[in-house]
This record gives C-alpha cells, structure tokens and sequence, in this order.
C-alpha cells in the first residue's frame, strides 16, 4: 500500500458525500452561514416546520379495525408513522417550539443559526448554533457551536449540548462528555421563558466557550508532537485496535504499514492511516480524499486526532450510513465515544 502510494501519478476524487459538509458557504437548504437568521429561520428554510401528534395505534382483526386506547403512533403531519407502541406518558416536542427556544438563545445572547439537519427518518433534528468561539493552529480553524437536538423517537430527551468544529473538513469534537449534565440541558415539553431560563441560556453559553478554549489547549498539546510512522500507526491501532493487535505490532520487525499486507480486518485503522495521506481504498481502487484539513496540519498528534473523527464523522460504515454517523456525531463523541478515547490516548502521548 506504501509503495502503490509512491508510484501514483493521478487518481480520481472519491465522492465525499457526508450529510456534514459544512465547507460550502452561502444559503442553501441546510446551510445559512452569514445569513444571521434565527433557529425559526433556518428551520422554516429547510423545510424542517412539521409537526407530530401522537394518534391512536390502530391493527385489523378477521377485516375489522381495532383502535387501541393505550398505545399510540408518533405521526408526522398526520401521515408518516414515526414510531409506534407509545403510551400517553409520552410527550412530544415540536420542532417549532425548540426554535422557539433557539430564538430565544439568539435574541438574548446574539447567536446566530447557521446550519440543520434532519436524519434518522425524520426522528432525529439538529440546529447548529455558532457561539463565536473560535481557535487557529497556523490555518486550521475550529468554532464552536451550540446543538439543539430534537428527538421523535419516544424515548430520547430534547437537548442542548455543544460541539467545535474544523472548517476545513467539518470534523467534530465534543469536549465533557463524562459529564453530560454540565453541558447538556435535558427540555421538557413545557418551557417557561422567564429569568431563570435566561440565566440558564447564558450559562450555556458560557460553558460552551470554556469547552472550546479547553479543547484549543488540548489540541495546542497535540499539535507539539511531531509523529513518525512507527508512532502514527500505534496511535491508531491503540485507538481501533486490541491489546493483542498492538502487542503484535510492537514485535514485528518492521514496524511500518508493511505489518498489515495480508493482514485481514482492522478497517478502521487502515482507513485513518489512508486518510493521513489523503487517501481511501474502496472496491480495490485507491481515490484522493477531498476535505481532509491535512493541507493546513503538519504531520503531529493533531493531524493523526483529526484522522480519527474526520473517519468517524464521514466515513465508517460507508455511504449508506450517513444517517447513524450523524447521531453518532450529535449524541455522542462517535460509534462508543471513540473521539473521546481518541483525546484521551492522543493526551497521554503527547505527555509520555
């Protein structure tokens, strides 16, 4: 694989199609970067202003049609059943009324909503707030953003949380998440807007760029740690790998990318390793990865951390699973928190 990588001359661009490209800039469905709209605004802009009830199940017997007084179906603009076998302990939240709170966020502390998503069928909806926090590494770039998430499963809680994202390659990275309650804030579907509520949105806010600024200097620490490809695959292997893996590898007698030829398995690592050279192999082909930040990263921890969540956020499970990859990415730190992990073994590196 090294060697092929040596001796290529041109190659084609592989179809990036993440549902979380936020490098484009402009309005569009999901994208109002620059455009200073609300969470009400973007909402409508993209369509996302339905709303669910919660309808009496229904099922037939010998022809007959039986409707149940103890379960319910989540319907979506009295169509789409979203998810079924509810009770009336249930209550759903309406995606206008979190916009209503998003509205709320913006006017109190002057946020902007510049991008939403609705994945999962429909259950599951994200407004991303820009919080104007921001870090540089040379010209890598990393906001931070607010995420009101919204969920018409019947089992999970509306939340506020937030996130830092690179603009480069639209990779994700939420910092605390071993403490969820200081960053997130579970909604009910009652909401009173009144002083403690404003005291709670600026709280928010301020937690959220506390994260940020934590996440600059860990990521300060990362970038200080330049890697050779000895260390670049540990990492990796340490990270997607086993115990057994990585004692492996400490053995073998060349401890390069030579250690995995005819090696089955180990996706994961071999996909970061490719995203490191701005490549990815697919049905025996190799293509060029577009949007991988790695033109303004040296080649150190940092580089190596952002292989890993640009992975998670856009590649694994291929291209039919951008919609698991979003909740992953909205609701935790990746599939396990491994960008969590990630952090973790990266820091532990970085201060060996």
């Amino acid at each position: 694989m090294v060697e092929s990588r040596k001796n290529m001359s041109k190659i084609e661009n592989y179809k990036w199609t993440s549902l979380i490209d936020l490098t484009n800039k402009g309005l569009s469905q999901f994208n109002a970067v620059g455009e200073k709209m609300n969470c009400s605004q973007i909402m409508r802009n993209a369509g996302l202003d339905w709303s669910v009830q919660m309808t009496p199940a229904q099922s037939t017997n010998d022809g007959k049609t039986i409707t149940s007084d103890k379960f319910f179906n989540l319907v979506k603009d009295n169509k789409e059943i979203l998810v079924g076998g509810l009770t009336n302990q249930y209550h759903p939240m309406q995606n206008e009324k979190l916009a209503e709170l998003g509205d709320y966020f913006a006017k109190k502390v002057k946020i902007n909503f510049e991008h939403c998503f609705s994945y999962d069928n429909d259950k599951s909806i994200t407004f991303l707030a820009n919080t104007n926090g921001s870090f540089n590494i040379g010209d890598d770039v990393v906001k931070n953003y607010l995420m009101f998430n919204n969920f018409h499963t019947g089992r999970d809680k509306t939340k506020i949380n937030t996130t830092n994202i690179s603009i480069w390659c639209s990779n994700t990275y939420m910092e605390a998440l071993k403490d969820n309650d200081q960053f997130m804030l579970a909604i009910t579907h009652r909401i009173e807007f009144n002083s403690s509520l404003e005291n709670l949105v600026k709280n928010k806010i301020d937690l959220a760029l506390k994260s940020n600024e934590q996440y600059k200097e860990q990521a300060l620490a990362l970038d200080a740690v330049k890697l050779k490809e000895q260390d670049l695959l540990k990492y990796f292997i340490l990270v997607y790998g086993d115990k057994e893996l990585f004692s492996e590898f400490d053995k073998h007698g060349k401890k390069d990318y030579s250690f995995f030829n005819g090696l089955s398995g180990h996706q994961q690592v071999k996909r970061c390793y490719g995203i490191w050279h701005d490549t990815i192999e697919s049905n025996g082909k190799t293509f060029k990865l577009q949007n991988t930040g790695n033109a303004v990263r040296k080649d150190t921890l940092w580089k190596a951390f952002n292989c890993v969540t640009y992975n998670e956020d856009h590649l694994r499970g291929g291209i039919d699973n951008s919609s698991s990859r979003l909740k992953n990415t909205f609701t935790s730190n990746g599939l396990g928190n491994v960008k969590t992990k990630a952090m973790n073994t990266a820091l532990e590196l970085a201060a060996a």
